[in-house]
C-alpha cells in the first residue's frame, strides 16, 4: 500500500476514485501498451505510444480525472459529434484533425509523423517516449510521463 500510496497518492491529496481511476488506467490499459511495444521493438519493428489526456471542454465536469477509454475514437477518425446537442469547441476539431493524420500517415507508411505534425518518437524501451495528446488539445513527443512515476 505505501508504494501504490508513493506512486498514486504521495501526497495524500486524491480522493479514493481518482486513485482507483489512475491504477485502473495503469493496470488494463497503459502497461499493457508498453508489454505490446516492447515486444514489437525487441523484433526490429517499429512502435508507436500515445497518451490521451484531451477531455472536450463540454465532457470535462463529467471527466474530472481525464479522459476515458475510448474517448479518443471519435477523434482518431475524425468523426466528432456534440454531446447531448453541445457545440463542438474549436480545439475539439483540431485535435481530431490532428489525430486523423497521424492515423493516416500511419496507415501508409507506418510512420504516423508528417509535415506540420508536432514529432511522434519511435518506441524505445530505454527512452520510453510517447505521444501525449494533452489537456489543453496541443501534442508532446517527451517521456511517458506515468512510467516516470514507476522508476
Amino acid at each position: 500500500m505505501t508504494e501504490a500510496r508513493a506512486v498514486f497518492d504521495p501526497h495524500r491529496t486524491n480522493d479514493f476514485a481518482e486513485m482507483l481511476t489512475m491504477v485502473n488506467t495503469d493496470k488494463v490499459w497503459a502497461e499493457p501498451a508498453r508489454l505490446t511495444a516492447r515486444a514489437f521493438a525487441a523484433k526490429g519493428a517499429p512502435a508507436y505510444i500515445y497518451l490521451f489526456s484531451y477531455v472536450s471542454p463540454s465532457m470535462r465536469e463529467r471527466m474530472r480525472f481525464g479522459a476515458a477509454h475510448a474517448s479518443e475514437i471519435p477523434y482518431v477518425f475524425n468523426n466528432l459529434r456534440g454531446r447531448n446537442g453541445a457545440a463542438l469547441a474549436t480545439t475539439d476539431q483540431q485535435v481530431a484533425k490532428m489525430m486523423n493524420t497521424y492515423w493516416a500517415n500511419f496507415a501508409k507508411t507506418g510512420d504516423p509523423n508528417g509535415p506540420g505534425l508536432p514529432k511522434w518518437p519511435r518506441y524505445h524501451p530505454s527512452k520510453d517516449e510517447l505521444l501525449e495528446f494533452q489537456p489543453d488539445g496541443s501534442a508532446v513527443g517527451n517521456t511517458d510521463p506515468k512510467k516516470r512515476d514507476w522508476m
